[in-house]
């Protein structure tokens, strides 16, 4: 299931390879992918997927992973209660669905993207093959998947040590350092992509709680609301770390 549309988007568009690499060159899984001898691993072209698309579907079978090339996307789960709630967000080269393909379990959460994403996919078989013969590919694979589990522990003790408003700084960062990847230039402004619900269960704290933070740091000038968006309008404040 490549990209499944909500009811009010475009479909998605190819685009040049060119296009979504600039400065990406250095890092394993874009120049894999830009390699004219491993384009026959791949379905078709990049695909750039508006907000809002549906990439794979929670509790369907793991047919493909997705390299996000460029972009955000967030994790949500629907628990046995039937309620929604966001698990995690993945950034520029990151493997969705891999965990689930090596288990041969189904998706464990929906993918959703929440800014203009560039993606690729690879078919759950030539995926198998690529971590069992391709040394690189498989050195780099089990590298992501440690640094996940790494970032979890990192975010259990930011949890527990750090201030709503610390950790929500350090969120802001993550996405404001994914967009300047790929702009010339520090943007003046970043509207946070999620709403005020994602926002408090991403940072384990309560949606009244979050709207305390917004509102002192929207007094210091660090955040506005402008048509219903929270802005950031200053983000070079921040200093820039990944999201995991």
């Amino acid at each position: 299931m490549l990209c499944e549309e909500r009811s009010n988007e475009k479909k998605f568009v190819p685009i040049s390879s060119s296009a979504n690499s600039r400065g990406q060159s250095d890092i394993f899984f874009t120049s894999f992918c830009n390699d004219p001898r491993n384009q026959h691993y791949f379905r078709g072209q990049p695909q750039l997927c508006p907000p809002q698309t549906v990439i794979c579907r929670q509790d369907t079978p793991a047919e493909a992973a997705y390299l996000v090339e460029q972009g955000l996307v967030k994790l949500v789960r629907i628990t046995s209660r039937g309620s929604q709630v966001i698990v995690g967000l993945r950034r520029r080269n990151w493997l969705i669905g891999a965990p689930s393909i090596f288990l041969n379990k189904h998706y464990s959460y929906t993918a959703i993207a929440v800014l203009p994403t560039v993606l690729r996919s690879i078919t759950k078989n030539v995926f198998l093959d690529l971590v069992e013969k391709n040394v690189r590919f498989s050195f780099y694979v089990h590298r992501l998947l440690s640094e996940n589990i790494y970032g979890q522990m990192k975010r259990i003790e930011e949890t527990s040590f750090m201030s709503a408003q610390e950790r929500l700084e350090s969120l802001l960062s993550d996405m404001i350092h994914n967009q300047e990847a790929f702009a010339s230039k520090a943007p003046d402004k970043f509207s946070i992509p999620l709403t005020n619900q994602e926002l408090a269960q991403l940072l384990a704290v309560s949606p009244e709680h979050l709207c305390r933070v917004l509102k002192g740091m929207g007094k210091k000038g660090i955040i506005m609301r402008e048509n219903g968006a929270v802005i950031v309008t200053n983000p070079p404040r921040f200093p820039g770390k990944l999201v995991d």
